[in-house]
């Protein structure tokens, strides 16, 4: 599980896709504030071990490691009775904390018609509610040192906040603040649509590859909530009304629809008299209604694509795989690491450095092209001038084959798995990283060290696993589309 692609697939995927992952600036002095006083909350039990939400009132704790990397985690978990899910892992080491708030809603639940609304609260969000006013949140959290940031993807939307310790109340009072009454009118509907047209024209419309790649991953997961760009279309946002917005915040952003991490220099008993006063009062939403199962029935898809900002061809290719959640998907990922990711990689090295083909192969996350219910394996090349889409075709397909017929080596799978294991546990290294992973296992699997279960099937993978999932997946029924400059 990849939460964190490499700097340079991030940039490219979030260019290519017009997803916004901006780093905020100052606009002016930040203010420390004090939250309502605490309302008592009553002394919890204590329930290890356990996986079960506790009841109101309890509090649980999930241990968690990883034998031999020397890494282990305690978090603390209470639930509000109006659904609020709160993870908490102390850590004393540093005065600072990370609070990271992750919502269940994401492209995939917007309508047809209906399309860009999770991105577009990444900025309504900021844009001030009753006590704070526009920008008010930048101006109080960058004001003290502090970092924030927000991003939407297909199946979720988080927002985080990087303090000081001693501004617990002032980041507790700016979120519950938002939640309870986001300043959604006339006004910052209107700058606010404005704002997201321009990013898109920014970053979609007058980008090469961009609108291409979007047709292309929409074609994969045609009439699933998958099939569709996150940051939506012109007609949509033009075609929405306040009221519209409105609605999908209601509906979505919502105690229960929400998980709440804190991870530093916090005390968990202090917290939970302070997220109860802060949170507590504000109401539970509907439940949310499962999705439908994503039907990865293999289809053979080549296409064409012109794009007039195009200067040279890009050729991408891939295979429906499989979801999240199934078995399979730990040997699909690091079957396309060994095959396709960093220079010394199988497809890689012949590509770029035996044939020069390429100038550049990339493979794309699994969140680029559709979701956590929406698996694929995919990869780009940039390829030398004068490079056709079969000679890169008679490469990866040669390469594949003789790796569905002879496997891999016992080499080769130890260091695409030191490359997860690294890649996890770097980002288990900051607060913020355990904030977001252990966020993304509480929200999608109700396991906040879903994260160390999850780099233990990884590590648990032989080269036999890696052969047969790409004899399953990798067959003939591959999809590809050639992107090419005007004639």
């Amino acid at each position: 599980m990849r939460l964190r692609p490499s700097v340079c697939v991030l940039t490219l995927v979030a260019t290519w896709l017009g997803l916004a992952f901006p780093e905020a600036t100052a606009s002016g002095p930040a203010v420390e504030t004090t939250a309502a006083p605490a309302k008592p909350v009553k002394a919890a039990a204590v329930v290890k071990g356990t996986r079960q939400s506790p009841a109101v009132g309890e509090l649980a704790t999930y241990e968690g490691s990883i034998p031999g990397l020397g890494v282990a985690m305690a978090v603390k978990h209470f639930v509000l009775a109006n659904g609020l899910r709160v993870y908490v892992l102390e850590d004393h080491s540093a005065p600072m904390f990370a609070m990271q708030t992750m919502f269940y809603v994401g492209a995939r639940d917007e309508e047809v018609g209906r399309t860009g609304f999770a991105h577009f609260f990444e900025h309504m969000m900021f844009k001030g509610s009753e006590n704070v006013p526009d920008g008010g949140h930048f101006r109080h959290v960058l004001g003290v040192g502090g970092r924030l940031n927000a991003g939407t993807g297909n199946d979720f939307t988080l927002y985080y906040n990087l303090v000081p310790s001693q501004y617990l109340d002032m980041v507790l009072w700016l979120e519950s603040d938002r939640l309870r009454s986001l300043a959604i009118n006339d006004k910052t509907f209107e700058n606010q649509r404005k704002a997201v047209k321009e990013e898109k024209s920014m970053r979609v419309d007058n980008v090469p590859y961009a609108k291409a790649l979007q047709d292309y991953f929409a074609s994969i997961w045609a009439g699933t909530g998958y099939g569709h760009a996150s940051i939506g279309t012109d007609a949509d946002l033009d075609a929405a009304k306040v009221e519209d917005i409105k609605a999908f915040f209601d509906k979505y952003y919502v105690p229960n629809n929400a998980v709440m991490v804190f991870v530093g220099d916090v005390d968990t008993e202090e917290l939970r008299t302070k997220v109860e006063a802060s949170f507590g009062a504000i109401p539970r939403g509907k439940d949310r209604t499962p999705f439908p199962a994503v039907d990865h029935t293999q289809a053979k898809l080549e296409s064409k694509i012109p794009d007039k900002l195009a200067q040279q061809p890009l050729y991408v290719m891939g295979w429906k795989t499989v979801p999240e959640d199934h078995r399979d998907r730990h040997a699909v990922e690091i079957l396309m690491s060994i095959l396709l990711e960093g220079e010394s990689s199988r497809i890689t090295r012949i590509l770029k450095d035996d044939k020069k083909l390429v100038v550049a192969s990339i493979p794309l996350p699994q969140s680029a092209s559709g979701g956590r219910d929406a698996g694929a394996a995919i990869a780009a090349f940039v390829p030398v001038k004068g490079v056709t889409l079969p000679q890169i075709k008679e490469v990866v397909f040669a390469e594949i084959d003789s790796l569905k017929k002879r496997g891999v080596s016992a080499k080769d799978l130890k260091k695409a798995i030191n490359s997860q294991t690294v890649d996890t546990v770097e980002q288990l290294s900051t607060n913020l990283g355990r904030a977001t992973l252990l966020a993304y296992g509480a929200l999608f699997h109700g396991d906040p060290n879903y994260v160390l279960t999850d780099l233990r099937k990884y590590r648990a993978l032989k080269p036999a696993d890696i052969k047969r999932v790409a004899n399953t997946y990798l067959t003939d029924k591959w999809m590809v589309v050639e992107i090419t400059p005007p004639q």
